[in-house]
């Protein structure tokens, strides 16, 4: 069997022309359990950076109004004259940000964001440490081994600042890390890249959320780690990635087993799975040949249409494999959240987001046969899917 080899720990990619029109996106998912319901929850954890060249000692933020009006505009507005219906109202800017966000994907999923200029970064190239913030205040820091920080927005802050796309509360974090799986190989594309540097990663530490402590196992994180970076977002954005898994075969757990899969990329997907050591890769940015066939659609529990679940179908094959992925979600679990674009004029990705279930096969080619290798049941899938929106005329 092919052995997985963790690769080296990522680094800030903005670099060029990236640091005036691009983005670099690094992401936690694990699960933790409350101390006071014994809930167990998905959580997320991100660092966003955004063209850290245009403004490094200022946040701008797109959404947030820049009224482009004279006074002797106004007094044409409020007196009806034609000219008034020419005037341009708004000014759109291009972003500059550095955005930590932490948030919980549940029936009352919600997410918490802080902002700060992106000339307040602080980076270690030699202990791989990124650290932005302020002592006693929103510090987030994000290192080899470990992630932990503050983010906390007041009712009254964000009625007055409604650019920051958010809800409001506190959320701390101090986890330890440990990367077990990664992906053989990235997806280098021309506008985005995308690793998958942590496809299974141990996390321990406490999460608290407005007072309420979460514990957090290595054993029951299911946890995952990727990062994302280039000149804009692809559109549609699909991504799925669980390492919670029982094999339909034997009934064992599976604690060396994992999946991600991720897209549009030049109407394709990428996808990576390892099954106990055996580590399958159909990359999107790589030469060797594949086909993809997938869809998301609403079924019920009979099949047929209708507002039930959420349905995402994936089948990938080459010469040698073929795995078939499906996984259900309930829409009325799941919840929106928005990205601004580096391209500013207020061009955002949204993303729908919620936690799936599922199966996974996967099969060998053996002659003009298949022969199965492992047929598993996937439990705490992350599920998403996002489309760009443009702001309305």
């Amino acid at each position: 069997m092919a052995k997985n080899r963790l690769g080296k720990t990522p680094r800030l990619m903005l670099k060029g022309s990236l640091r005036k029109c691009g983005f670099d996106r690094w992401r936690i998912v694990t699960c933790g359990m409350s101390n006071v319901t014994g809930e167990e929850c998905t959580f997320f954890f991100e660092f966003y950076i955004v063209n850290p060249a245009l403004s490094p000692k200022e946040c701008v933020l797109g959404f947030k109004n820049r009224f482009s009006k004279t006074a002797a505009d106004l007094q044409y507005a409020l007196a009806g004259t034609e000219s008034a219906k020419t005037a341009s109202a708004e000014n759109f800017v291009q972003p500059s940000f550095i955005m930590v966000k932490a948030g919980i994907l549940s029936h009352s999923g919600r997410h918490v964001n802080a902002y700060f200029p992106c000339g307040s970064l602080e980076t270690d190239r030699k202990n791989s440490v990124m650290r932005v913030g302020q002592e006693g205040g929103n510090m987030c820091e994000w290192g080899k081994d470990f992630c932990k920080g503050e983010v906390s927005v007041g009712r009254r802050e964000l009625n007055e600042h409604p650019e920051y796309l958010c809800g409001a509360g506190t959320i701390t974090w101090n986890l330890h890390l440990d990367r077990r799986i990664s992906a053989q190989s990235d997806y280098r594309g021309k506008t985005v890249s995308w690793i998958c540097h942590g496809a299974k990663t141990n996390f321990s530490g406490v999460i608290t959320v407005d007072g309420e402590d979460f514990d957090v196992s290595p054993r029951r994180s299911f946890g995952f780690m990727d990062k994302n970076w280039g000149k804009d977002f692809v559109s549609p954005f699909i991504h799925l990635s669980s390492n919670d898994f029982v094999s339909k075969i034997t009934g064992h757990q599976l604690e060396k087993s994992c999946f991600a899969l991720q897209g549009e990329y030049d109407g394709t997907l990428s996808v990576f799975t390892n099954l106990e050591g055996l580590s399958v890769e159909f990359n999107a940015g790589r030469k060797k040949k594949y086909f993809v066939t997938y869809g998301f659609t609403e079924t019920s529990e009979n099949g047929e249409r209708s507002p039930g679940r959420l349905h995402g179908s994936v089948s990938v094959h080459n010469r040698k494999y073929v795995l078939d992925i499906d996984i259900y979600c309930d829409p009325a679990r799941m919840f929106l959240r928005d990205y601004e674009s580096p391209v500013g004029g207020r061009k955002v990705l949204r993303v729908g987001s919620g936690i799936g279930t599922g199966e996974l096969r996967l099969y060998r080619r053996v002659s003009r046969n298949l022969e199965l290798i492992e047929h598993v049941e996937i439990m705490s899938c992350l599920s998403e899917y996002g489309n760009i929106e443009l702001p309305s005329v």
